[in-house]
């Protein structure tokens, strides 16, 4: 693998981030707000390549993700700092070929810059162009980017350095192949683990032992703007990967690899203690979720008892504050807001996660 000095692997970041492509520029989007208009600068020093301004827009203690497996995309992973994002680069240039980038527009909440778009690239080692849906999630601090972040169907990525042509963009598309789950799953891992097991300090609930229309039903929310408000952190993360996926097949392709992944126990809700403080609200929540929390697909309820404490004291907040179930098309959702909005405070709100969770 030749290496590549810094200059070399801007070819391809000018092409990537800039929407420049086969001798044509694409209308930059022209944003008002501080934060976007560095991001803005940014882009425009890629294009112009200018080296200067990448090393002062970019701040020294920067982190630059990629998010796809490391050890199979040499682009995936975390990288640091200026030096970082040159390297990011380099490995972008030696692997890929006649990129073609768009940037539909910017989307801005404090310091934070989401910029949808898309990338279209062949790889060089098994000549398969693919077309890939994705957001760039800049943070700027001090007129610097601090953070960027790259939601991109990595899936789709990993499979054409794979070989395998059903993610060329002129392949006839009847079937994503048998692998396709299990390669669209590789943008799921980073935050859910490879076991779907979930990690509760990244509120990325565990996904096994849930009922596959449900995790349909939510991954098509947040596609569709149903879910994932800006204010809901979290939930906001989740917009670009789920939009990263290729359509309702992907969507049906991950499902399914998820629903044969080995299920987690559930918690052992029958057997807890419940305080006598939210005896009627557990009543309640059993109407639909079922007496131990273990869920009901005809009600579209999820299983309670497959996710863990944190994740259900925060969608519970969510619920009740709005960045939930706040879409005229998400009837469930709406059902589930009313509900949360009727429970008394955070205690209640609590001893409820306590008592359907797991540890």
């Amino acid at each position: 693998m030749k290496s590549l000095s810094p200059k070399a692997g801007l070819v391809a970041a000018l092409l990537l981030f800039s929407g420049v492509a086969a001798g044509k520029a694409l209308t930059t989007p022209q944003p008002a707000q501080d934060s976007a208009t560095v991001v803005r600068e940014l882009y425009e020093a890629f294009e112009r390549g200018d080296m200067a301004a990448l090393e002062r827009l970019i701040a020294p203690d920067a982190t630059w993700t990629y998010y796809g497996p490391a050890d199979k995309l040499p682009f995936g992973g975390t990288r640091y700092g200026p030096a970082g994002v040159a390297d990011f680069f380099a490995k972008v240039d030696e692997t890929l070929e006649n990129p073609v980038a768009t940037q539909f527009g910017y989307i801005v909440t404090g310091d934070t810059v989401a910029v949808p778009g898309t990338e279209e690239s062949t790889v060089r080692s098994t000549g398969i162009r693919y077309k890939a849906d994705l957001v760039h999630v800049f943070k700027v601090r001090d007129g610097k980017i601090v953070s960027f972040e790259e939601f991109i169907d990595s899936g789709k990525v990993l499979l054409a350095f794979q070989g395998d042509k059903s993610a060329g963009i002129a392949a006839a598309r009847p079937s994503l192949g048998s692998g396709a789950g299990k390669a669209i799953f590789t943008t799921c891992a980073g935050c859910h683990g490879n076991a779907g097991e979930g990690r509760a300090y990244m509120y990325a609930p565990n996904l096994t032992g849930q009922d596959p229309d449900y995790l349909v039903r939510q991954l098509t929310n947040f596609r569709e703007g149903k879910r994932g408000k800006t204010d809901d952190a979290h939930g906001f993360q989740m917009v670009g990967r789920a939009t990263a996926v290729p359509g309702p097949e992907g969507v049906k392709a991950v499902v399914s690899y998820i629903a044969a992944l080995p299920k987690l126990p559930a918690a052992p809700v029958a057997q807890r203690p419940m305080p006598a403080a939210i005896g009627e609200l557990v009543q309640t929540c059993a109407t639909c979720h079922g007496e131990a929390g273990e869920g009901n697909p005809t009600m579209q309820a999820p299983a309670l008892n497959r996710l863990d404490k944190r994740y259900i004291a925060q969608q519970l907040v969510n619920f009740r504050d709005g960045k939930r179930g706040y879409h005229t098309d998400d009837a469930a959702g709406a059902t589930m807001a009313a509900s949360a909005k009727a429970i008394p405070g955070q205690a209640e709100i609590t001893a409820l996660a306590n008592h359907y969770g797991r540890d």
